[in-house]
Order: structure tokens, then C-alpha cells, then sequence
């Protein structure tokens, strides 16, 4: 038969304090086998890996109803497939953090260097030449197709494809998914563009001076070892495009794939 304790006793057994066990017991995480005869309640042997697994996934900050519903669960392969996601939603918070703490380090703000999270997005590419600073009319013609079409436009950007004088780009527009783009014409591709953490510039010099925010950004990156996770984005905000930032991916918080 599994030893009966005290709260006190399965306190110092398991090493938990009797606050975060009563905390525990609230939420229906752990339950007492019962009542001694001075009627206090008592704890069994067999309770005390499952508590420790219980104390240590609220450390790892998992969710109290996540952690219920591990417990409930009776199937292996469901619960090891749980305790994969939990992996997963960690590493990704572990790279945050330490993105944010290289970028404290750096004193980036003293350089008008951001971080941004920005979240996944449905982007249709359409391919586009001009002069540099040339691409509104290619912005104007194009949010036009996608009004006509009742499609919403989120947001806007700007690929660098090639040139010096004469620039290749795509131009992107940020639409809801499931989006049909079958009547739009001449569109480049339609991406799925992974969420992912950029360090980004504000970038409020004439756009004819443009190359000068990349070559700043690039050199920012450069010197604090950020390593690039994709091309550099000209997002384009506002109803004439005059609020433009330079997004440099740095890491991508989940796989990008092509629809």
C-alpha cells in the first residue's frame, strides 16, 4: 500500500511548498487521497512524480489548462505529440529573448535601430520596374486591382530585385487568406510570409536616398553579428506610402511555405 503524508510531509518530500500545492489542489491538478483520522488531508507516494511533472511544466510556463488536459489525457501518442508543441513554443520564446537581449546590448536605440515581431501573412507579388523612388504609380495601379476586386490590403512592400538605375522589384500586398488571385493579372506569386522578428530602421529621408537606410541597416547588422534570415522589406504604410520602414528577417518563428 503507498504511503499516506501530510500536506507538510509531501511538502518536504517533494520539495514544493505547501502554498503552491494548495495552488495546485485549486486547479485541480492534484488531488488528496483522502483524510487521516484527525480528518487533515493526506497525500499518497504515487502522487508525488506527477506533481513534480506538474511543478515542473508551470516553471517551463505552460498553461495551467494545458496541463490539465495533459494530465486527462490516457493516450501516449497524444500526450508525447503535447509535449513536442510545448518544446517547440519554448525554443521559439528562447529565441525571442535572446534576440531582445543582444539587441539591449547593442544599444540599437541610440542607432534608431527597432525590433518588431510581426505576425504571418498572406502576400500576392507583382513584378514592377522603375526609377528609385519611382514605385508609387506601380502602388497605386495595383491597390486599385485588388479594390476593384473587393480584396482588403493590410500592408505594403517593396523587394528588391536588381539595378542601379533602373530597379526590378516585386511589389507586395498583405491580403486576408484565402484570397482568390485568379482574376488579378500578372501576378508574380502568391507567398505565405512566415511571422518572424525583424530589426528594423524608420526610415524619413528622400526616397531618392534610399540605398543609404539599406547600406545602414546592412552595416548595423554587420557589426552587432545579426545574420539575416531573408531579403530586406520596404514596408509602406499610409494613404500616399510616406511612412516607410526598412524590415531586415531575422529569424523566423515558423516554416515558410509557398500556396
Amino acid at each position: 500500500m503507498s504511503k499516506l503524508m501530510t500536506i507538510q510531509d509531501f511538502s518536504d518530500r517533494t520539495g514544493i511548498s505547501k502554498s503552491a500545492l494548495r495552488y495546485y489542489e485549486s486547479k485541480n491538478l492534484l488531488h488528496p487521497a483522502g483524510r487521516n483520522s484527525s480528518g487533515y488531508r493526506v497525500y499518497s507516494e504515487n502522487q508525488v512524480p506527477i506533481i513534480k511533472l506538474v511543478s515542473s511544466l508551470r516553471l517551463a510556463d505552460v498553461p495551467i489548462k494545458d496541463i490539465q488536459a495533459y494530465l486527462k489525457e490516457n493516450d501516449e501518442n497524444r500526450r508525447r505529440n503535447m509535449m513536442d508543441d510545448w518544446i517547440e513554443l519554448i525554443k521559439k520564446r528562447l529565441d525571442i529573448l535572446n534576440l531582445s537581449l543582444r539587441y539591449l546590448e547593442s544599444n540599437s536605440m541610440n542607432d534608431q535601430i527597432y525590433l518588431i515581431e510581426k505576425a504571418d501573412e498572406n502576400i500576392i507579388w507583382f513584378s514592377a520596374e522603375s526609377e528609385t523612388g519611382r514605385f508609387r504609380e506601380h502602388f497605386i495601379k495595383r491597390g486599385k486591382e485588388l479594390e476593384k476586386l473587393n480584396i482588403p490590403i493590410k500592408s505594403c512592400y517593396l523587394k528588391y530585385l536588381s539595378g542601379k538605375d533602373l530597379i526590378r522589384a516585386n511589389i507586395g500586398f498583405g491580403v486576408p487568406f484565402g484570397i482568390q488571385t485568379s482574376e488579378l493579372s500578372d501576378v508574380e506569386l502568391v507567398e505565405h510570409l512566415a511571422s518572424c522578428v525583424y530589426i528594423a530602421l524608420s526610415f524619413h529621408a528622400p526616397i531618392s536616398e534610399i540605398q543609404n537606410g539599406y547600406w545602414k541597416l546592412i552595416n548595423y547588422a554587420n557589426e552587432h553579428k545579426w545574420i539575416p534570415a531573408g531579403p530586406i522589406l520596404e514596408w509602406y504604410r499610409g494613404d500616399d506610402f510616406s511612412d516607410l520602414d526598412l524590415l531586415m528577417p531575422v529569424t523566423k518563428l515558423e516554416k515558410e511555405r509557398i500556396v
